[in-house]
């Protein structure tokens, strides 16, 4: 804002510097005149100076951002592999694996329980959607009395053991947070 209102009073200065030149012409006061067309010269390179100083801080603070952006993403990490292929080395920036995710021989045997619980609980749901989605199709109606007596009993196992698995993993969970 101070930049903006130097350079307009410049130019202002640098159009009163010329007018003042073309008064000095006119009057035959050659030397005058050269000198006022010298300072308004003067003046709007001043002026261009101080517009192009502006440019190059907000060029300044977008670079400045940019890096800051880049450096907090490499304290991150980005997950890469280098493989190793006749001789050559192949670096894969590639999304293979959650960053976020810890290593198993980093877990403590808690840790690695609960992990195992939430793993089979996902694998469980899996099976439970489908069989779910299975007793609502016009196949299952097909099928047996026995056949969709004993799936309708699985499906309902598979749910108790779901919510059991997923209450263990919780109170797993609620135990750790109490001893941090």
């Amino acid at each position: 804002m101070k930049n903006r209102t130097v350079i307009i009073l410049l130019s202002v200065l640098a159009v009163m510097m010329y007018t003042v030149a073309v008064i000095n012409f006119s009057l035959g006061y050659v030397l005058g005149g050269l000198s006022d067309v010298l300072m308004a010269c003067a003046l709007v390179l001043m002026a261009y100076s101080l517009y192009r100083v502006g440019q190059l801080g907000c060029m300044a603070d977008t670079t400045r951002k940019a890096l800051i952006d880049i450096l907090e993403q490499l304290t991150k990490g980005v997950p890469a592999t280098l493989t190793l292929k006749d001789g050559k080395g192949i670096l894969t920036i590639g999304h293979d694996e959650d960053p976020g995710e810890t290593p198993e021989d980093e877990l403590t045997e808690d840790e690695k329980r609960v992990k195992r619980m939430a793993e089979e609980y996902d694998q469980l749901a899996g099976r439970y959607e489908r069989l779910t989605n299975f007793l609502a199709s016009d196949k299952f109606k097909t099928l047996s009395e026995k056949s969709c007596t004993l799936l309708e009993q699985q499906n309902k196992a598979m749910g108790e053991y779901m919510e059991a698995l997923q209450q263990r993993i919780q109170l797993e969970c609620d135990t750790a947070n109490k001893k941090d």
